[in-house]
């Protein structure tokens, strides 16, 4: 049975601006080189407390049968872990098209930047395409950016085995920021380039996000604007997999692009998880209130029905600090710097953030 406070526990990270768990199909494909990691990733990945701590809710396929249009529609965002080759037939390739248009979201890990190098659509998506490698070595990765959620909590030198990668071409050149660079002198460059391609000026290219991807242009009727992008090129083997820092990475790289707000689960756009639609957000029935410390009541309604209607009421007591603030959302009231006391209430999700923002479903 799902413990009752399930919803408490599990909100610490999810965005407040969430009406639905984020749905991600995470594909692992690999037509080309198969990583010996990629178990080891899916088994990581899907556990009920990685999906509870990010707020994300995971699907696992590993052959191109679902990527079509009508499936892809169910997702918020598509997660490719060291897929390669031709790692999409073309009607994927056009679907995953469409729901880049449509706002849907990207992450890619390690070698996902290794495969469908004829398709433009997915080169813009992760950013850039690989290169080559060097032997798998100690190398010291190097922070850029530490106000990132993918790299905030990473140390400014990052020292563990990986493998290097080197670029066909500059993330930069298709809107993307440089999260992680790694110093030169920590590795050996022995790999051996594929192609005669420009050279990547530095710092060089480890992780990046891109905030508006060009493959979502045009965007199609109904989606509000392009889905984020984030990629990391670590993540080469097990052990990595097991690095409680490389997880917090690429899930928090994962989470931030899903925040862009581009899907059905944060109640707009034409693709995602819409079952938060029209909402579950809860509404007060009285204007915002004005916090003052202590415990104080209010009564509290599912947007889905009338302000005035006291059938499906329910009780919330919120204790408030002396610096709590509220927000208008339509009929939703975001609270800011507060506590909550649930008293006889069913919720289906308490939803924090990090800055200590709630908002309630009931």
């Amino acid at each position: 049975m799902r413990n009752p406070l399930f919803p408490l526990l599990s909100a610490l990270l999810l965005s407040p601006l969430a009406l639905a768990v984020p749905s991600v199909l995470v594909y692992t494909y690999a037509a080309g080189h198969a990583h010996d990691s990629i178990p080891t990733a899916i088994d990581v990945l899907n556990h009920t407390e990685i999906e509870a701590q990010y707020g994300v809710n995971f699907t696992f396929i590993q052959d191109q049968l679902g990527f079509n249009q009508a499936d892809l529609s169910t997702f918020d965002g598509v997660f490719f872990i060291s897929t390669t080759g031709e790692a999409l037939d073309q009607a994927g390739q056009a679907a995953v098209k469409t729901f880049f248009q449509s706002g849907g979201v990207y992450t890619g890990v390690h070698a996902a930047a290794d495969c469908l190098y004829n398709d433009t659509t997915y080169g813009q998506a992760v950013g850039a395409w690989f290169d080559y490698r060097d032997s798998l070595q100690n190398a010291t990765f190097t922070r850029l950016n530490n106000t990132h959620p993918a790299t905030q909590h990473l140390p400014d030198r990052w020292t563990f085995m990986e493998e290097v990668y080197h670029l066909r071409n500059d993330p930069r050149d298709n809107g993307a920021t440089i999260l992680l660079s790694v110093d030169q002198t920590s590795f050996i460059n022995d790999g051996n380039t594929t192609g005669d391609y420009p050279a990547i000026p530095a710092p060089q290219p480890i992780a990046w996000y891109i905030d508006s991807p060009l493959p979502a242009q045009p965007l199609l009727e109904g989606a509000p604007k392009a889905g984020r992008s984030f990629y990391t090129s670590l993540g080469h083997s097990n052990e990595t997999w097991h690095d409680e820092l490389f997880i917090r990475h690429v899930m928090s790289g994962l989470k931030w692009a899903l925040d862009g707000a581009s899907t059905r689960a944060y109640g707009v756009g034409i693709v995602g998880n819409g079952n938060g639609d029209a909402s579950t957000t809860v509404g007060v029935t009285s204007s915002p209130p004005n916090h003052q410390p202590g415990v104080t009541s209010y009564t509290i309604t599912s947007s889905a029905s009338a302000a005035t209607s006291t059938s499906n009421t329910n009780t919330i007591q919120i204790a408030a600090a002396a610096s709590a603030q509220s927000t208008s959302m339509g009929n939703a009231v975001i609270m800011s710097k507060c506590k909550v006391q649930l008293t006889g209430v069913a919720v289906d999700r308490v939803d924090h953030d990090v800055d200590g923002r709630i908002r309630v479903q009931i």
